[in-house]
């Protein structure tokens, strides 16, 4: 369910001019390495790099906080001495999240936060119009102890359809679904985790879908306009009824959001963080800039270690 996060990644690297490849592995000894998925790192490999010659940054769109992804103590190792090396060597970190900047930047890593913004290729559902769509409420992605629940009470309300990373859905299913789809469903998860994703957002606003999320506890400002909050002591059940019978608010608030996705710049900071990697690495100055993005949670999960 992040072909939009590669997808995007690669489609804005390659908008400032470079040489993009993806691989699942595959790394490149003349070229910026952008290893998405630093959780899927085992100690080996984050000490080979660390050794090697090859120049690397991270990309990561999991929370980083308190010394941990995603709050996961099995993922502390990645922030403790035995991988100071690796992260002097990185030229840079990039993420979605503010708290996961200044993590890594209180590490000594160049960090800079983007906001995933307009990707053409993206932009690819049907526009069904209201009455034709079948779908009451659409909800992608993991169901924690915290989603279940809420989930479970939806789907006695209205139809409802999940769609768990265990159903494999391929983008375009996803979309075509979202398209059929009255109400797009954003939740939050179990704590300690306290921010919604900003991709799953931009990803529907690139289809024009009306998203209705959870609010935040988290403070997420980039977030504004892109989806409609229910509110705090809100039942969401009787913020998704009325919804459901306000059709036209509805394209009103997703046209919005539409509107919105396209004015976020991805470029600046994107291009920011390339202009320090290329002032740091040994490339030739007459060289042709190059990227090599690569997947790092595929890589592993066909290992059969995810």
């Amino acid at each position: 369910m992040k072909e939009d996060i590669y997808v995007s990644l690669l489609h804005w690297i390659s908008a400032l001019g470079h040489e993009v490849t993806m691989d699942c592995g595959r790394f490149e000894p003349h070229a910026l390495n952008i290893l998405v998925g630093l959780q899927y790192l085992s100690r080996t490999e984050v000490a080979e790099l660390a050794a090697s010659d090859y120049d690397y940054a991270v990309f990561d769109v999991e929370f980083i906080d308190r010394g941990m992804v995603n709050y996961k103590p099995e993922t502390a190792w990645l922030f403790d001495a035995e991988s100071r090396r690796f992260f002097d060597r990185c030229h840079f970190f990039l993420s979605y999240f503010t708290e996961s900047v200044r993590m890594m930047s209180d590490l000594g890593v160049f960090s800079r936060q983007i906001v995933p913004g307009y990707t053409p290729i993206l932009e690819t559902a049907g526009r069904l119009s209201d009455r034709d769509k079948d779908i009451d409420v659409y909800f992608f992605g993991n169901v924690d102890a915290h989603r279940r629940p809420l989930l479970t009470q939806i789907g006695k309300a209205c139809r409802l359809v999940v769609n768990t990373p265990a159903d494999a859905t391929p983008l375009k299913l996803r979309n075509v679904r979202a398209d059929r789809s009255r109400i797009v469903l954003s939740l939050g998860r179990a704590r300690p985790f306290h921010h919604i994703g900003p991709m799953r957002l931009v990803a529907m606003a690139h289809l024009r879908a009306f998203v209705l999320s959870e609010p935040p506890t988290l403070d997420q400002p980039e977030l504004a306009d892109l989806c409609t909050y229910w509110a705090r002591d809100q039942d969401p059940t009787e913020a998704i009824r009325f919804w459901l019978e306000a059709s036209d608010l509805r394209e009103k608030r997703a046209e919005a959001a539409y509107e919105r996705m396209r004015g976020i710049d991805p470029l600046a900071p994107l291009a920011a963080v390339l202009d320090h990697a290329t002032e740091q690495t040994r490339l030739p100055a007459n060289s042709k800039p190059r990227a090599s993005c690569l997947k790092l949670e595929s890589r592993v999960a066909e290992a059969g270690m995810a």
